[in-house]
């Protein structure tokens, strides 16, 4: 039933179960993160990877629902939800962390930002994995190396995306698809942004992953 998708997601976990694989990236999760979501979630790798306690509320939300169908054949401690992350259908202040592992590039950035501040509590983490320039830039390489005109005029497309959301803080939807958004993000754009949705703190990373983190502020 899941056949290629299921392979991938099955590599996922892998990685996400090994602490010494170089493609790993996890947040840190503390004693005072008792309810965690996770954006974009794909069969839930990232929250089973933590090795969570029972006492934890994981939930796990994606659109994608065969992932969320073999996430459900992963692990039974994690409630897979779908949706879209711009539009969470959670309660304000529901969650002491929010994750988002390489899906907030796909989203429109802004809102989906607005959303996960509004489910965080006041003093609740944000934790996100991006993707950099230089990863667009190696897709529009290879795209022009294996002769694919529409899949190198998207990703030059994503460029321009990526470089309007540094300039001007904005970003469109792909013109052949009103609901589809890609972007690469900068430290700039992504600080920015950040803080319009409410939060401080802002921690960037840029070593083998772009990782960045900041706090809900306080009322």
């Amino acid at each position: 039933m899941f056949s290629a998708d299921s392979d991938y997601h099955s590599l996922e976990l892998s990685i996400a179960r090994n602490p010494h694989d170089s493609r790993r990236v996890m947040p840190d999760v503390e004693a005072k993160h008792r309810r965690l979501l996770d954006v974009g979630c794909g069969a839930g790798q990232t929250l089973i990877g933590c090795n969570l306690s029972t006492d934890v509320f994981a939930v796990g939300l994606d659109n994608d629902h065969s992932a969320l169908s073999l996430g459900r054949q992963f692990s039974a401690g994690i409630d897979f939800v779908s949706g879209q992350g711009e539009t969470l259908p959670f309660r304000n202040e529901s969650f002491d962390l929010v994750i988002c592992r390489v899906a907030l590039p796909y989203m429109h950035i802004s809102r989906a930002l607005s959303e996960m501040s509004r489910v965080t509590a006041p003093g609740g983490d944000l934790w996100l994995v991006l993707h950099p320039l230089s990863l667009t830039v190696k897709e529009l390489g290879t795209n022009i190396v294996r002769l694919q005109p529409k899949a190198g005029v998207y990703r030059l497309w994503v460029m321009l995306n990526g470089l309007a959301l540094h300039l001007l803080g904005r970003q469109w939807s792909w013109p052949v698809d009103p609901h589809r958004y890609e972007s690469s993000q900068t430290n700039k754009s992504i600080k920015r942004a950040l803080l319009a949705a409410g939060f401080d703190r802002v921690q960037i990373s840029r070593g083998n992953h772009f990782v960045v983190t900041a706090t809900k502020r306080a009322a």
